[in-house]
């Protein structure tokens, strides 16, 4: 199978999930009808900025490409698909999400009697650091794996499980909530680099590894026969490690670029102040 033949998958309509591409077209809509001309119907709503609404169309952009896409049906053939299928939903999505609602829209959520308490544990960044990156880990055992592949149902379930821990662990690094974002910048980079350190060892044992781990994908895809199930294997590691890696150094050079933001406009502060005090003189 050449490239343009891989590439024709995509362009073939029944190919794709039309039920969910409608959802995601229906949610968009809402979304620009609440932020946009019904807005007015939320008493003290700060209106949203057209960068925000773009982040929100991006993340479901990337979450129709995840699973209503030919993408998904790759995904149950090639493990190199169903990897790049992961990073998607859960490395590239979550910040693109939390970044394109605003504040008035979580605030009401997660302020909930039953919900702030649970959100707040989920959102540790100690906690959730290692339930996250050990979840997608647990994700990845051979046996575990499998087990997930071969039922409609603990596919579903984990893959909710997953999306949920995702959107909390993005949580502390790009919190859309002021009152909610109390970790420092040092803090946000030192947990961005130990995400990126944790997942490593999975990526690592995928990609050089000798054999083929998952009896899911041990024979040649029918859909897309492009990689032998080793070769497809150990792509897959790649395209993770890879997508990881250049989301989190986004998120490093985003995180800085704030700080410094912040610190010019201490600094800036604390001068006007200098600058404002009468200087005492002596009788």
């Amino acid at each position: 199978m050449s490239f343009y033949d891989f590439m024709q998958l995509f362009l073939y309509a029944a190919n794709w999930n039309l039920q969910l591409n409608l959802l995601f077209i229906g949610l968009a809509v809402v979304y620009l009808l609440i932020t946009g001309p019904y807005r007015h119907k939320f008493p003290g709503k700060d209106p949203v900025s057209v960068s925000q609404k773009l982040y929100f169309m991006f993340a479901l952009l990337i979450a129709n490409l995840a699973i209503s896409s030919p993408l998904d049906l790759l995904a149950h053939e090639l493990f190199s698909m169903h990897m790049l299928q992961m990073s998607l939903l859960f490395i590239v999505l979550p910040p693109f999400l939390w970044l394109g609602i605003p504040d008035w829209m979580i605030r009401p959520v997660i302020e909930c009697k039953g919900i702030r308490p649970v959100f707040r544990f989920l959102t540790g960044p100690i906690v959730i650091l290692f339930l996250f990156n050990g979840a997608i880990s647990l994700y990845h055992v051979p046996i575990v794996f499998d087990a997930i592949m071969e039922s409609h149902f603990l596919h579903f379930v984990s893959h909710t499980i997953l999306l949920i821990l995702a959107l909390c662990m993005w949580w502390p690094i790009v919190c859309p909530v002021p009152e909610w974002d109390k970790t420092k910048p040092l803090f946000k980079l030192a947990f961005i680099f130990l995400n990126g350190f944790l997942l490593t060892p999975a990526c690592a044992l995928i990609m050089f590894g000798d054999h083929v781990l998952f009896d899911t994908y041990r024979q040649m895809s029918q859909l897309a026969p492009i990689l032998t199930p080793l070769n497809d294997q150990q792509l897959g590691g790649v395209i993770m490690k890879i997508v990881q890696e250049l989301v989190y150094i986004s998120a490093i050079g985003i995180v800085l670029k704030r700080w410094m933001k912040e610190q010019k406009k201490e600094d800036e502060r604390d001068l006007a102040e200098l600058m404002s005090r009468k200087p005492v003189t002596e009788e």
